[in-house]
């Protein structure tokens, strides 16, 4: 076979693939298994999800405080999908029981993974009540409403909503003594469209427009950390970018990192749009910092953004359509969890199909899960024990 047409045939098998991806989540989401709520929000800054009038908080079990709003109802408030959802259901590549998540390890042989009883209880809570994580005052806080629980039942695809709530919590669980999560910058879900929006834009203002796109990470210098992570969201589908800086002494290029579960995001893309962002900002620090106070060789920094290397990493793919965005999160919390203090070229070996089982990946469902209603738990709790205690 000529490498003309092997070329044509892969490229009508990703094809074939992204459309079947595409049917079968369009079935989900007029099925009315997909959260509605995912693409009726915005960010009102980059900083932050909402600005709403000061409320009270409550500490979680660290001492870390989550603020709530309008939390307690009637069970009838609850949503309707989670009053059944470890009923048995209609699915052809998703089934659960109530005990019981199937994940499919291998394509012929579904294995029942126990999920410790899908453990917490829901609280009596109106769909419309929120809590704010960490805290209220954390300028970096996410607003959750109860409502958005939803799109953590089985089969269902992960809003934005609850992945910036996790990315969140993969920074709080580190201690604030520890200089190794200080050494990685987190970007929401919402920052890679505005990357694209930015790099791609042809105005003759585009220098101010760059300016103002800079508020994303404003008081963080990019090229000081080890690791730079983005979530995309593209074709309702989940990958990352790890864009990782190397120490001084290694006099090598930055190292661009992208992980994907299925393998439908195009590479050659997504490698492009991040390097005119590094570019773009590497022209605009070239005007305001010596190159001497960055973390990178001199004779890399004068050319950096032809010294950039780029790499589609071979990860554990996920067994269904659904799980793309537990896939995203999980590579995020292994990778910290083993990444060296700066990535060398060598240390790319800890990355491969066997990298992790993806059970592990799928079983972060049950977990988001239940952090989700233990902190509405908490706030539902703290608001009944305000309204019992005695005024002085």
């Amino acid at each position: 076979m000529s490498l003309y047409n092997r070329v044509n045939q892969i490229d009508l098998s990703h094809s074939l693939h992204l459309v079947l991806v595409l049917v079968e989540r369009w079935k989900i989401i007029f099925n009315g298994e997909f959260s509605q709520r995912g693409s009726q929000n915005a960010w009102v800054s980059p900083r932050r999800i909402s600005q709403h009038h000061r409320k009270p908080s409550f500490s979680d079990q660290k001492g870390r405080t989550a603020s709530f709003y309008s939390l307690h109802d009637t069970d009838d408030d609850l949503p309707s999908t989670w009053k059944d959802v470890f009923q048995v259901q209609k699915s052809n590549d998703s089934r659960c029981r109530r005990e019981q998540d199937v994940v499919f390890v291998d394509e012929d042989e579904p294995q029942l993974v126990k999920t410790t009883d899908l453990e917490v209880k829901l609280p009596n809570c109106k769909r419309d009540a929120r809590i704010y994580y960490p805290s209220r005052d954390d300028p970096e806080s996410i607003e959750i409403c109860f409502g958005d629980i939803d799109s953590l039942a089985p089969g269902t695809f992960l809003t934005s909503q609850i992945m910036n709530f996790y990315i969140r919590y993969l920074q709080q669980q580190a201690s604030p003594t520890n200089r190794a999560i200080h050494d990685y910058h987190f970007f929401n879900t919402y920052f890679y469209p505005k990357l694209k929006e930015a790099v791609s834009f042809k105005g003759s203002d585009k220098d101010a427009l760059f300016i103002k796109f800079r508020r994303w990470w404003k008081g963080v210098s990019i090229f000081q950390k080890a690791y730079v992570l983005i979530p995309i969201n593209e074709d309702f589908h989940w990958s990352l970018i790890i864009i990782c800086i190397p120490d001084k002494e290694d006099e090598s290029g930055p190292i661009i990192l992208h992980l994907d579960s299925l393998g439908l995001h195009s590479s050659r893309s997504v490698f492009s749009n991040i390097i005119s962002y590094m570019s773009e900002e590497w022209n605009y620090l070239n005007q305001e910092v010596a190159a001497s106070d960055l973390p990178i060789a001199d004779k890399i920094w004068e050319n950096l953004p032809i010294m950039i290397d780029e790499k589609t990493i071979a990860v554990p793919q996920q067994k269904n359509y659904h799980d793309c965005g537990l896939f995203v999160l999980f590579f995020m919390e292994r990778f910290i969890e083993e990444a060296p203090q700066r990535l060398k070229k060598k240390d790319l070996a800890m990355f491969g199909e066997q990298w992790f089982r993806p059970e592990e990946a799928s079983s972060l469902r049950v977990k988001i899960r239940n952090l989700l209603i233990q902190q509405f738990q908490s706030a539902s709790e703290a608001i009944g024990g305000s309204q019992s205690s005695p005024s002085s």
